[in-house]
């Protein structure tokens, strides 16, 4: 376990040290969009006002599953898995964005981005791509902002892998995850439902 521990703080280092103002101006907006949750709050809230019926009914689906992340299951893993954020132990780690106070282990922002891509990008399946690649890069921001290590990002992917797919099922389940071509490829917004 200690080895594993060590590559994760090596890998995460590793992540950190490698700067170029490029990446900066790439990474840290997409990472400062799920800061506290403001950008997905604002997006929520867009789709549940603007948005078609089937569009507020997969919001609702999401805040449920999103609201049963955080505030059953991350104060668990917190509690029982306490670990320090990097820019608070580790030598030559550089800091960017908010400096959470919170335990590192899982990654909030991790989770949040899995969830929403599974969900919405397997609804609108024109999304998918442009959620995955944003994720990818929120998932790169968090050791590379000195905010969570390696392992936190893994394991907030993971939780938000696995709650992402429930939230699919449970849409699923109330015939919000139609098959019909034209729902799978159109947008947010552009669908008739």
């Amino acid at each position: 376990m200690h080895s594993f521990l060590t590559w994760d703080q090596l890998a995460t280092l590793w992540i950190n040290q490698h700067h170029h103002p490029i990446l900066d101006a790439l990474l840290m907006p997409v990472s400062w969009f799920a800061e506290g949750g403001v950008g997905w709050i604002a997006v929520m809230l867009a789709l549940l006002i603007f948005g078609k019926r089937r569009e507020r009914l997969l919001t609702l689906v999401f805040l449920g599953g999103l609201l049963l992340t955080e505030f059953a299951l991350m104060p668990l893993f917190r509690e029982y898995a306490p670990r320090p954020r990097p820019y608070t132990y580790m030598e030559g780690i550089r800091a960017l964005g908010v400096p959470w106070q919170t335990t590192s282990f899982p990654s909030g922002h991790a989770h949040l981005w899995a969830q929403a891509t599974l969900l919405y990008g397997l609804a609108y399946r024109r999304w998918l791509w442009p959620l995955i690649v944003l994720t990818l890069l929120t998932l790169y921001s968090r050791p590379y902002a000195g905010m969570h290590h390696v392992l936190d990002v893994i394991a907030g992917a993971g939780l938000g892998g696995v709650m992402g797919l429930i939230e699919v099922g449970v849409a699923s389940k109330v015939g919000l995850m139609s098959t019909a071509g034209k729902e799978q490829t159109e947008g947010p917004g552009q669908s008739d439902s």
